[in-house]
Formats: C-alpha cells, structure tokens, sequence
C-alpha cells in the first residue's frame, strides 16, 4: 500500500545569497518577496512544489548561485529546498482545467529544521541513519517488535556508549558508530517501543550535509554486500550538539532488499574485525566504489539479464586486479586472461570459487566477443544464452571474494562468509549449472 504523502502548506522564497561575482556582497531578490505554496511529499516518488502567482521571470532571473528555496509553514517549521527545477508542464497545457496561477517544482532534497544556504555549509556535528535492515547485520540481542502501519516515532535522547556496537574513526575527526536504540511509538493506544540499529556519523567539528550524504552512501554500499543486497536508508536526522538543533532530511526513498537470516558477512563471528573492515573500506572507497557499485546493482532481484550484465562484471575483475593486485609481486600483467587466472589462484582453497570451475579462456573469450575486440571465428569458446548468464554469476562470487579481501577478510575467514550465505544457496540450488 503507498504511503500517504507529507503536505505542508505554507510560505517560500528565495534567500539571500552571497555571489562571488559580486565579491562576497548580499544580493537579494527584491524584499525577499514570499509566496504561498505547497510542499508534497511522497517516500517513493520524492518532493514536489507548487508555488502560486510567481513572475514569469522567478526561475530566470533570480534563482541561479546556490539554488536552494526557503520555506516556512504554518506551524512554525522552516525549509530549505536543495536543487528545485521547474517541472516541464507542456503536457499537461492542452489540458482545459490546467490552473495557469501555479508552477511545479521538483526538488531533490528537503532540509526541515534549519536554513542553510548551500548543502555545503558546515552546520552539524552528527547524522543518524537509519536502514530498514541494518539490525539484519548487527543487533545485541533477538528481542523482535513488529511496526505497525501508520505508527508515528521519535528518537529516544540516550547517548549512552554502552549502547555502542562498533566505533570506528574512519579519517581525522569524523567517526562511524553502530548502536543499538530504542524507538518510542507515538500513537493514542501503542506505548511499545521497537529497538533498532542504526549508523551515527560523529564529527568534532560542524560539518557540510554534502559530506555526511558521501559517506553515508558508502556506508550503503557497504552494508549491500555484507547482506548481499541493495540497502538504502530509511531515514536522516542531523544534529547540532552545540546548540541542541535536530533536522531531518526528506528524499526519495529506494527499496531495500530484505535479507532474511542469509547474511554474507557474518555480524557475530567477525564483531572484532568489523571496525578494520570499515576502516578500510572507508580509506579505499574512491577506487572501490564502480566496482561494488556494479556488483551491488547486478543482486537486484527485479533485474532482467542481458549481454551488458555479463560485460560489467567481467570488466569489473579486470578493473579489480588492475587497482589493488597488479605490480604486487613487481610483475605487470597486462593480459586480461592473466589477471583472471592471478585471481582465481589467489581464492584457490575457497570453496565456492571450487565449485565454480572459472575457465579463463572461457571468460577471456566471452568477454572479447561481447567487446567486440576479436572476430567471432577467433573466439570458438564464448558462451551465450544461458551459459552466459551463469558464466556471470560465477564472476560475480569471484568478485565478491575480491572485495571480502580488500576489506581484510583471509580465505578462510571469505569461506565462513559464504557459509550459509545467499552465495551457497545459489550453488546448492543450481549445482549442475555450476560444474
């Protein structure tokens, strides 16, 4: 069922801004003029604005350096509206009941509770997210409460560290902690409390929301693999501890793959090299983010498979072995089917990697006739169709033990991973696709 949308009623108008242009003087839209409008927003489908009797020339003319609206609503709560477009109304203008008084904006991310004037702006020193299924990977204890549709929550205020789970400075002065909390349901006749697991982004100095998204978007990657499936946040809260300010951001949520108990990484058994895991996941991130994002969008369950899959993923190894394992031993291997062979020797005694039976000319060829890099009668192993597709999902158990290494996972420990993992269920359930 579609959530109900958030409406807010209210005043909008574009702030003063400092343009560099103008060396570093205020220019003002004139009187700061207000208009009346409305905010709507659905989870799914993200943030739109109406706003009403507007000059022809508002989007022109004014709204051009930092591109963020102010907003203020009968309540009390103020807005700040990130990257507003107009929307593209020709289609809807032939249309006899279409209202000429109003104009549609679309906006990709809201700011409740603070006025800034660029995501750029240093304003907090924390950001809590929350992922529908983060408590999948790390939770203290298997007390389960149920939500109820429709139930209203707030953050209960206990910063206790007895609450942590992990602590990890992952760069100077900015830490990643996984806690356990207890959420309060706000209804009439509900009193109960659901606990969670959630991400707290700590920082010693005010920092830009524009930093805090970048690495909360890495912690999603993260978190994809480890229960091997795209995880997205649920909700984001900023803080200002100095001065007791909390904002919420409001965006376009994406579904979240729910894992089940078939987890990759395992919570319990590696809790005391998860800090190093994060660690290092955070400090290679730049050179690791095409490839895991890649794997990460190759697990959705609604993705229908094509010759472009295949490439990706091949492609992705040798981009592997090219950025963390070439020139290792002071040799450089060049070829493509030398990086693979390098790579499945490395994963020899992982048993998945086994039970795969990787033929590097078989991949080498594949992928060089789908590239279009030899002609098709000097490629006579290249596989289609069907095999083509399991061809991919053995590269893709190869990739991942890739990444589970770089993060500083030993065979043996990569081998515990794939223990009862979705990774061993798709073998167990295929095992004559994977001979």
């Amino acid at each position: 069922m579609e959530n109900k949308p958030q409406i807010y009623h209210g005043e909008w108008w574009l702030p003063a801004d400092a343009n560099p242009q103008n060396q570093g003087l205020f220019k003002v839209e004139p009187f700061e003029k207000r208009y009346p409008g409305t905010l709507t927003y659905y989870e799914n489908e993200g943030v739109t604005l109406e706003l009403y009797h507007i000059p022809s020339n508002f989007h022109s003319s004014h709204y051009s350096y930092n591109r963020v609206l102010w907003g203020k609503d009968a309540n009390g709560n103020v807005f700040t509206l990130f990257d507003a477009v107009m929307a593209d109304w020709t289609a809807e203008i032939n249309d006899s009941n279409y209202d000429y008084t109003k104009t549609i904006f679309k906006v990709s991310l809201v700011l409740i509770g603070e006025h800034v004037l660029s995501i750029d702006d240093t304003r907090f020193n924390q950001c809590v997210v929350q992922f529908p299924y983060l408590r999948n990977w790390a939770f203290r204890n298997n007390l389960t409460h149920q939500n109820k549709e429709g139930n209203h929550y707030h953050i209960l205020e206990d910063n206790s560290k007895k609450d942590y789970l992990i602590e990890v400075q992952v760069e100077n002065g900015i830490k990643w902690i996984l806690r356990d909390r207890n959420i309060q349901h706000r209804t009439r006749y509900d009193l109960s409390i659901t606990q969670v697991t959630e991400l707290m982004i700590e920082a010693t100095c005010e920092v830009s929301i524009g930093k805090y998204i970048n690495q909360l978007v890495e912690f999603s990657q993260f978190l994809s693999i480890a229960l091997y499936g795209e995880q997205h946040p649920s909700d984001i809260y900023l803080v200002n501890r100095t001065h007791h300010r909390q904002a919420k951001l409001l965006f376009k949520k994406e579904n979240s793959t729910n894992p089940g108990m078939s987890l990759l990484i395992k919570f319990e058994e590696l809790k005391k090299k998860a800090p190093s895991m994060l660690h290092i996941w955070h400090e290679n991130y730049s050179k690791l983010a095409p490839i895991s994002s890649y794997l990460v969008d190759s697990l959705r369950k609604n993705k229908t498979f094509d010759v472009p899959d295949f490439l990706i993923i091949a492609q992705s190894l040798d981009g592997y072995h090219k950025r963390f394992v070439n020139n290792k031993c002071g040799k450089d291997h060049q070829k493509y089917e030398d990086g693979i062979k390098i790579l499945l020797k490395q994963f020899e005694d992982v048993d998945c990697i086994q039970k795969c039976h990787i033929a590097p000319k078989v991949l080498t060829q594949s992928r060089d006739k789908y590239s279009h890099l030899l002609l098709d009668q000097e490629k006579p192993l290249a596989v289609e169709g069907k095999e083509l597709f399991w061809l991919t999902e053995k590269c893709k158990i190869l990739l991942t033990c890739c990444i589970l290494d770089l993060i500083g996972l030993t065979n043996e420990e990569i081998n515990l991973c794939f223990k009862e993992s979705p990774i061993q269920n798709l073998i167990e359930s295929n095992p004559f696709e994977f001979e």
